[in-house]
């Protein structure tokens, strides 16, 4: 038995942004054993030609992003130009506890060309249990709700930008599209929560996911920092480190972590420095301090300095390239990264958490488009 395989799940999400958010909610579900049903235009979601490709190939059916967030899903096509099609899809929402949908947003959207055309509150009036979650740049209400967005758009719009960067560059934004699955990981979550209570009282609700607040939620820390000292937070960074092989971090927070640090390198004359024995005067001669660093660390690999430090309680990491971090020996006994047919090097990330007694499993690959029409 899995842990969620008495729920059934109807996927509506669709595009490139807010839709993959969305789809990432439902892929959560999938994971852990609900059956989920990904619905989608007779033509197919515009997500299935989102990169990346084997070989940067565009002609490939389907793209790396959308065969990642599908799987552990049914698939099937709905034409919602016909009453036939509608009355199919009124037919599904009726079978679901959950409903994550494109069918609810504020206005349209390039992306979002196709709409099943159903929100929350028509599914309550045929399913008051439902539960619906839409994930949105903005939420459903406030003066922004119409507005749409991307990942630079957000990161900038909940603060993370302002503070990421050098004092002396301009803001800069996370690579990737972070966004995406900060909201879809806050969107199963709160459907999660609204689970529990429908457990509670029968009841249904909608679960509003704003991806600027699932954003600002991520930049808690910097963002109380600034409430609590009554001015902006100042950008900062903490320089990664060369060495023989790469880049590391390092982060001395205790004198004791100062002084082995040092032993390990066979400078005891630093150690013992009382120039430098305590943590305000070692922050008043940071730059010196580096400076006397880069020597001692280029003589070590990444590896090496990360097996001889880290277990002195140093704050030590390496700068693992991708190509390292899909062999990395700690990941690999943890089983994080699984076999997929799916995909081009036929692995895949694995799950973001592990549960001992219903753990993460990979039961089927990302359905090609309407391959279970017959079946649902």
């Amino acid at each position: 038995m899995t842990a969620l395989s008495d729920l059934r799940v109807v996927d509506l999400s669709v595009g490139v942004y807010e839709g993959l958010a969305e789809a990432f909610c439902a892929k959560m579900f999938g994971d852990f054993g609900a059956d989920v049903i990904k619905v989608e235009p007779p033509e197919g979601d515009p997500a299935r030609k989102l990169g990346p490709f084997p070989n940067d190939n565009p002609d490939v059916d389907t793209g790396g992003m959308f065969r990642y967030l599908n799987i552990n899903k049914r698939g099937v096509t709905v034409d919602f130009d016909s009453a036939d099609g509608q009355a199919r899809l009124r037919d599904l929402c009726l079978t679901a506890d959950v409903v994550v949908g494109a069918g609810f947003k504020p206005a349209p959207t390039p992306d979002h060309v196709w709409s099943p055309g159903i929100g929350y509150d028509d599914l309550a009036e045929i399913n008051p249990a439902v539960v619906f979650v839409s994930v949105t740049p903005f939420g459903q209400t406030g003066p922004w709700r119409d507005y749409q967005a991307t990942d630079l758009v957000i990161y900038g719009a909940s603060g993370q930008s302002y503070v990421n960067g050098s004092p002396d560059c301009e803001p800069l934004k996370e690579p990737g599209d972070e966004s995406i699955f900060q909201a879809g990981a806050c969107a199963f979550l709160g459907a999660m929560t609204a689970l529990a209570y429908r457990d509670l009282t029968g009841e249904g609700q909608h679960v509003d996911v704003s991806m600027q607040e699932a954003g600002v939620s991520a930049f808690s820390p910097q963002l109380l920092g600034a409430m609590h000292r009554g001015g902006p937070e100042m950008r900062g960074s903490t320089p990664l480190l060369p060495c023989k092989d790469g880049y590391v971090s390092l982060n001395v927070r205790h004198d004791a972590t100062w002084e082995y640090m040092w032993l390990f390198f066979d400078d005891p004359d630093i150690a013992y420095n009382p120039k430098y024995s305590t943590a305000a005067a070692r922050r008043e001669h940071a730059a010196e301090i580096e400076e006397m660093l880069r020597p001692h660390l280029m003589r070590h690999t990444m590896e090496e300095l990360f097996l001889g430090l880290a277990p002195l309680r140093l704050l030590i990491g390496m700068t693992l390239t991708v190509d390292r971090l899909l062999i990395d020996p700690h990941l690999e006994e943890r089983g994080f990264f699984v076999r997929s047919d799916g995909h081009a090097n036929g692995t895949m990330p694995g799950a973001p958490f592990k549960m001992s007694a219903t753990p993460w499993t990979l039961r089927s690959e990302a359905p090609e488009l309407g391959q279970h029409n017959a079946e649902v």
